[in-house]
């Protein structure tokens, strides 16, 4: 554990250092902290950064127009008179 301790030492030194510097100073060493420990965690997943994607064009297809076709109308007859209402015969019964 040689590395772990190394490590420990280090980041103990720059807290000594950060401790007893102004405030941009204690930024830029947190910034510097915190980028060591982000390129680490994507060394570890073996990530790659990530790119930009690229929007691809799709082409336009023609829009087909529609074809304008005659409608055909039911034959018309004539209004013819009403026939006048009748009742049902009805069988005589014997």
């Amino acid at each position: 554990m040689t590395a772990l301790s190394d490590i420990q030492k280090a980041l103990n030194l720059v807290r000594s250092i950060e401790k007893s510097s102004n405030a941009d100073v204690r930024l830029d060493a947190l910034a510097l902290v915190t980028a060591t420990a982000s390129e680490i965690a994507k060394d570890l997943r073996h990530q790659k950064a990530p790119k930009a994607k690229v929007k691809q064009q799709v082409p336009q297809l023609p829009i087909p127009k529609p074809k304008q076709t005659a409608v055909q109308q039911p034959p018309q007859t004539a209004p013819t008179a009403p026939k006048p209402f009748t009742e049902p015969e009805r069988a005589e019964r014997e």
